[in-house]
């Protein structure tokens, strides 16, 4: 075998070995949506405390207080909104779930209009489609609100973990097979 169908063979192995295990965790996520939902709010919290930690360093390098001072401020909200994000992650959650189901609402409407300005063009009877679907998915959430904040967010990761592994399953499957041919 040559150099570079082993390569190709190492590769889709590990393509293999990296989408079984994100389809596990994509499969775990879903099963306990609740949990799932948390990690992503302390990740969100941490990273916006990294965030604002990384602004306040920026604004201390400003050539003059006057110049800093703003950007010092907003680095400073951006890690108490941080550490308010870890210290109560259940509410961050909540919100986290408000906040999705309006992006939607606006992403579903955006769409719609988008698709009926391109009509008659092939595919927007797909793109209405869309909306309408992203619509009702909103619909879904803020319907339900509060309670959905406790198994939507973690559920969709969940899916969106799944449906990756699923894809660097079946291109790792392939690419093993491409190297043997």
């Amino acid at each position: 075998m040559s150099e570079s169908a082993e390569a190709l063979k190492s590769a889709s192995r590990m393509g293999v070995i990296w989408g079984i295990l994100t389809l596990f965790f994509g499969l775990l996520a879903i099963g306990s949506p609740l949990v799932s939902g948390l990690a992503v709010a302390m990740m969100v919290g941490i990273a916006l405390l990294a965030a604002g930690l990384a602004m306040t360093i920026f604004a201390s390098q400003a050539p003059s207080l006057g110049r800093g001072i703003l950007k010092f401020l907003f680095g400073a909200l951006t890690i108490v909104v941080g550490i308010a994000v870890l210290a109560q992650p259940g509410i961050a959650l909540l919100k986290l779930t408000a906040l999705l189901g309006a992006y939607f609402v606006a992403d579903g409407i955006l769409t719609m209009i988008i698709a009926w300005n391109v009509k008659p063009d092939q595919g927007w009877g797909w793109m209405t489609f869309n909306g309408a679907v992203t619509l009702l998915l909103a619909y879904l959430i803020l319907s339900g609100w509060p309670e959905t904040a406790f198994w939507v967010v973690g559920m969709l990761v969940g899916i969106r973990l799944m449906f990756a592994g699923i894809t660097m399953l079946t291109m790792g499957t392939a690419a093993g097979r491409m190297a043997q041919t």
